[in-house]
């Protein structure tokens, strides 16, 4: 019976014993704490020094309040909480030659000063088992939270992953296909072998018009019924030329920059048709058009 009433004691102590800091590797009066909302934590301040708590980066103290303000003094900035064990004045009436005098004493931090600390902050919430240090001193404590580092590094991994897909699917937009057409025919106006291309070639889907580094990069319109449009482009690097991707095949296209003009004739339009329509330069990326935000 009693080894039980021993054992049972043991129990019970561990179950409501509070969690001491862990040491550093470079200095014990710096110390790790692994927060666990269901733990309370045991904190050695010392009368003459400042121990520090740091929480998370971004977390906003709301409250902080302890169960013996007079022999306290807790102050926060931002994600700081600073404790200092503090002396403060007591003043008793006494009763000396029948007069009641008021005298002052200052009451010196002492082992009376454990308390507890309730730190309430915009995420969490922080029980402290507050005990004044003889010997043990912590200077700071900084917490350490193994939710926050899993959710970083699931953050982490996602963004990667979305990197990694962007980059494929920039790489698989920006290359260019197998030529489908070669059979692209000039004519350059005078002056204007500045904006004729190297070489142009269509894939069944957009045209590819080349220039090397001595050209310049004109405007591109398309030459239909006797009238001129605009057409959408975009610049792709191949080697040493600079392509311009026209986002269509057509008959008859025009280039222009100032009064430099150049024409092409697509001889070889229609004559090789996709089996399938694409919408972009590579199979493995699909268009999909989003209306209304959906």
């Amino acid at each position: 019976m009693k080894k039980l009433i021993i054992v049972l004691a043991l129990i019970l102590s561990n179950s409501f014993s509070a969690e001491i800091p862990e040491k550093s590797t470079f200095d014990k009066r710096v110390r790790f704490a692994v927060f666990n909302p269901e733990e309370v934590f045991k904190i050695y301040a010392k009368d003459g020094y400042t121990t520090v708590l740091k929480l998370e980066d971004g977390e906003k103290v709301i409250n902080a309040a302890t169960g013996f303000s007079e022999g306290w003094d807790i102050t926060n900035k931002n994600n700081f909480v600073f404790i200092k064990p503090q002396a403060y004045m007591s003043q008793v009436s006494v009763s000396e030659n029948g007069e009641t005098i008021n005298k002052k004493s200052v009451i010196k931090p002492s082992y009376k000063w454990n308390t507890n600390l309730i730190i309430t902050t915009d995420r969490r919430e922080y029980l402290i088992d507050l005990r004044l240090a003889f010997n043990t001193v912590f200077f700071k404590i900084n917490f350490v939270y193994p939710d926050t580092k899993i959710k970083e590094t699931k953050e982490a991994l996602i963004a990667k992953a979305k990197e990694e897909e962007q980059k494929y699917i920039k790489k698989e937009l920006n290359k260019t296909t197998v030529p489908r057409n070669w059979e692209f025919f000039m004519n350059v106006n005078k002056d204007s072998e500045g904006i004729a291309p190297n070489f142009a070639y269509d894939d069944g889907v957009f045209t590819y018009l080349g220039f090397d580094t001595t050209k310049t990069i004109p405007s591109v319109f398309l030459f239909e019924n006797e009238e001129e449009s605009i057409l959408n482009t975009h610049i792709e690097k191949d080697g040493k030329y600079d392509v311009l991707v026209i986002h269509k095949t057509a008959k008859m296209i025009i280039l222009r920059s100032g009064k430099k003009v150049v024409g092409l004739l697509n001889e070889g339009y229609a004559k090789n048709p996709l089996e399938k329509t694409r919408y972009t330069t590579t199979d493995s990326v699909k268009r999909e058009v989003i209306q209304n935000g959906k």
